[in-house]
């Protein structure tokens, strides 16, 4: 699970009315006009970035990953190329924010719009796709990530909120 990670915009808030695109509820709200209302299972605030993880109602297994620049107002989505076409679920947010140390490019969210793409696995830090080590890439390629994502931890940094 996980792999080379793939960044849309899908809402830019630059131009909205009011205080909603400076505010942490109204863009939250915005997001979820555009994405039909799912539930909001997880999130975590930081200074520059807002991250939340949303799912379908009654389909615990489709979750997806959203990134706010607080100072750009533009929502991302974060999908990776890892065959999990349904979505993700509760355990795949945990293992991308324990394992795979993904709050490194969340707290620097202006990292989502680089040329290069990010490589995201567990036990590594993220890497820019180009700087990939032969090892990484044959131990992604074995599926030796998936056991790590499996070990329990404590959300260290952010603001986490259930």
């Amino acid at each position: 699970m996980f792999g080379t990670m793939n960044v849309m915009e899908v809402l830019d808030l630059q131009n909205a009315p009011g205080e909603v695109p400076n505010s942490t509820d109204g863009s939250v709200a915005r997001l979820l006009d555009v994405t039909e209302h799912p539930k909001i299972e997880k999130w975590v605030q930081f200074p520059k970035a807002l991250f939340v993880f949303l799912v379908v109602p009654g389909d615990p297994a489709s979750g997806a990953f959203y990134v706010y620049d607080r100072r750009r107002r533009v929502w991302y989505w974060v999908d990776f190329d890892d065959e999990k076409f349904g979505g993700y679920s509760i355990s795949d947010f945990d293992c991308l924010v324990r394992e795979c140390r993904f709050l490194d490019i969340v707290e620097q969210p202006q990292l989502l719009t680089g040329k290069a793409s990010w490589f995201v696995t567990a036990g590594s830090r993220p890497q820019r796709a180009m700087t990939l080590t032969a090892a990484t890439t044959a131990k992604f390629a074995q599926g030796n990530n998936r056991s790590v994502c499996a070990a329990p931890g404590q959300l260290t940094r952010g603001t986490a909120q259930p």
